[in-house]
């Protein structure tokens, strides 16, 4: 697969289409990481104070419109769940629970977000205490260990076969029915003799005393109880904190905080729209915002690829 783009876009809502529009017509191949469904704008009625709209439009409607307008342009969107990013200096890798993607640049757009993202339970609790969300960062320290995976995907499953070379077992608890991967990784999961796919399994709670001790999962409506060592979790639910940290210097509410070309303290990353320490949030501060991250980043790949 070629997943390799100019411009990396994580999240559709009018920042992150505004910032698409603007690289793909500037000849940037881009691609937009988006959740479907989600999103202020989305669950608004009616726009009233959106320039250009007569009589107000629905938040739908203009989402739509914005969506479209960006795919004439060859903007690729993914409905996908974008869980972590990494910077390898001149290209940026973001994951998602199918594939991984890479790009010069990164514009973060997720909309506002909370402190926090909803954990599930016992999962704050024991990170890093048997939870993790990255096996090559602490597959290491489960040598031996019997350890669970839940997601689904190629980057997933990819995490799952590296676990199984360190790991005595590995579950790989997936939220569907069947799992679209790419046959080779497909044939190495199924023979592989330490992993076990459990299918239609959903994440219930997470038990343990210092460490992890074992966790409860929801397989086809039964809650069932396996005795692991660590859990692995690639479902979205980090915290902007565990996100960006890294990256980009994030307030005590959780908000990436940029200089005035909306990029963070990381060459290539910004960040656009609510997402952004900011005292004003609307649909034209957000479409303000990714026209200047755009810009920026346009800016930034041209300078690169020289």
């Amino acid at each position: 697969m070629n997943n390799k783009y100019d411009l990396i876009v994580v999240g559709a809502g009018p920042a992150g289409i505004t910032a698409a529009i603007y690289a793909a017509r500037n000849n940037q191949k881009v691609i937009v990481i988006e959740n479907e469904e989600l999103g202020s704008m989305l669950t608004s009625h009616k726009i009233d104070n959106y320039p250009g709209f007569v009589n107000g439009i629905t938040g739908k409607e203009l989402y739509n419109n914005m969506k479209q307008q960006a795919i004439r342009f060859n903007v690729t969107f993914k409905n996908e769940i974008f869980f972590d990013l990494e910077d390898f200096g001149n290209y940026k890798t973001v994951k998602t629970e199918k594939t991984r993607y890479d790009g010069h640049a990164v514009i973060i757009a997720t909309g506002i977000n909370k402190k926090s993202q909803k954990k599930y339970k016992g999962e704050e609790e024991f990170i890093g205490r048997g939870v993790s969300y990255c096996a090559a960062c602490d597959g290491a320290f489960f040598s031996d260990a019997v350890v669970s995976v839940f997601g689904k995907g190629n980057e997933t499953s990819e995490e799952v076969l590296m676990l199984s070379e360190i790991a005595r077992k590995v579950y790989y608890f997936i939220n569907d029915n069947k799992l679209e991967v790419e046959h080779e990784i497909m044939e190495k999961l199924e023979n592989t003799s330490k992993i076990e796919l459990v299918y239609n399994a959903q994440l219930d709670e997470i038990f343990g005393e210092q460490l992890v001790k074992k966790v409860v999962v929801n397989v086809n409506n039964v809650k069932t109880e396996y005795d692991v060592d660590g859990i692995f979790l690639y479902l979205g639910t980090k915290s902007n904190f565990e996100l960006y940290s890294i990256f980009a210097n994030v307030d005590d509410s959780g908000m990436i905080i940029t200089d005035e070309n909306m990029e963070t303290i990381t060459k290539g990353i910004y960040a656009a729209g609510d997402i952004r320490k900011k005292s004003v949030r609307q649909v034209t501060t957000a479409v303000s915002d990714g026209t200047i991250a755009a810009m920026s980043a346009i800016k930034y790949i041209i300078n690169l690829k020289k």
